[in-house]
């Protein structure tokens, strides 16, 4: 426990250099006393992109739908976590499609979404057969395989927002199951942060910044910046890529 403690705590030396932030006073205080305590849907991914069919019959080889059942009867906790990942990349295109298309009007938003193409071709291509109850099912499956000490999962719980409706950290921060999310959110990653979960001790990090809002301020800060980070990094896959 000392080991994996002062990992994480260097680790979350290393997360401060990188982002060219050093904790303030009061971050430091926030580390040592977190030092000694021990990721229901996403805002509706379109239903009608995710019960539109494939443009193809996929084989069975190439099914999503396939993939996540035989990831699910694996007998690794971390095996099954990949689950997540598949239906989580549908759950992101969707939002992503959406984020494109509300966009302001100037040249680089049009270029960007000439370049990106048709939305339900990359939302198929993301999604396959998959089926809304079961991207919606990645929520269980993070939180699960959070509890299981998987790393990277319950930064991955955490991000998706509460019961995956990271709008009701806005819209609804009053709300007592939104605090309640966000309290559970906190000690999943103060739990995940002293397996030295990486992950986990970069969020940490954004907490510490944050030491002096309230939580359901800081948690949104939090996952404000996760989905700026992946919107840069799918941004840059379509400009990079192009659509086959």
């Amino acid at each position: 426990m000392v080991l994996a403690l002062g990992a994480a705590l260097l680790a979350l030396s290393g997360w401060f250099a990188l982002r060219g932030a050093a904790p303030r006073q009061g971050d430091e205080l926030l580390v040592a006393r977190t030092a000694s305590v021990r990721r229901a849907p996403d805002v509706p991914a379109r239903a009608e992109a995710m019960n539109r069919p494939s443009p193809t019959v996929t084989p069975e080889s190439n099914s999503l739908r396939a993939r996540v059942e035989r990831l699910l009867g694996r007998t690794s906790a971390q095996e099954r976590f990949q689950a997540f990942d598949v239906l989580a990349a549908c759950a992101h295109a969707i939002e992503f499609d959406r984020y494109l298309t509300a966009l302001p009007p100037d040249r680089e938003s049009k270029q960007l979404r000439q370049r990106y193409g048709d939305g339900a071709q990359r939302i198929a291509q993301a999604c396959g057969d998959l089926s809304a109850q079961q991207v919606s099912q990645r929520l269980e499956l993070a939180e699960r395989a959070a509890d299981e000490g998987v790393p990277g999962a319950a930064s991955a719980w955490v991000e998706e927002g509460p019961y995956g409706d990271r709008s009701a950290l806005t819209q609804r921060a009053d709300d007592p199951l939104v605090a309640q999310w966000v309290q559970q959110a906190i000690a999943r990653v103060n739990a995940a942060t002293k397996r030295a979960d990486t992950e986990a001790i970069g969020q940490f990090g954004m907490l510490c910044l944050h030491w002096d809002l309230d939580d359901v301020t800081r948690v949104r800060l939090l996952i404000d910046d996760a989905m700026e980070r992946r919107h840069e990094h799918q941004i840059a896959r379509v400009r990079g890529d192009t659509l086959r």
